[in-house]
């Protein structure tokens, strides 16, 4: 016989989205029939491109956070060839695997500081995913993806503000 308390926490969520549908149903037929269409929220309002002037300030401001960034992943090859070495063979390749995108995104994080173009952030990004994926994909690697996350949220909030100014 199922639990009272887990057969009363299902009829509480089924009986929220019956509820929920309903009132959805109600709203939109309301909506038919008076012909009244949804009030528009107003557009934000775009921010202009930065002035080359202003785009070098904020690069160099934010530019060291970057190459902290890069840092972090060569900090990754040196702890993923440590456990590679010190592992069972049959794992080891994963963390041969890890050091060698590390490696490459570190390299990727410089030429990006170096160079100013989005396509070096598309390549950062993609040395930076597929050890978060492979990593994800193998049972106990978990907190090694979560630790990977790190510097791509970093280069994130760095570049957030000046993307568009960034050559192609």
């Amino acid at each position: 016989m199922p639990d009272l308390k887990f057969v009363a926490l299902v009829f509480g969520i089924i009986l929220l989205i019956v509820l929920g549908v309903r009132q959805a149903i109600k709203k939109a037929k309301k909506i038919q029939e008076t012909g009244d269409k949804p009030v528009k929220t107003k557009e934000i309002p775009k921010k202009p491109k930065l002035t080359e002037e202003q785009f070098d300030k904020s690069w160099k401001n934010l530019s060291y956070l970057l190459l902290l960034a890069s840092a972090g992943s060569l900090y990754m090859v040196y702890m993923a060839a440590k456990a590679a070495l010190a592992a069972i063979p049959s794992v080891a390749w994963v963390y041969w695997v890890d050091a060698g995108f590390s490696l490459a995104a570190a390299i990727a994080g410089v030429a990006i500081w170096r160079l100013r173009s989005k396509s070096m952030v598309y390549l950062y990004f993609a040395f930076t995913i597929v050890p978060i994926i492979l990593f994800m994909s193998i049972k106990g690697f978990k907190i090694n993806a979560l630790i990977h996350l790190f510097p791509l949220v970093l280069i994130y909030f760095v570049l957030k503000p000046i993307w568009d100014s960034m050559k192609n």
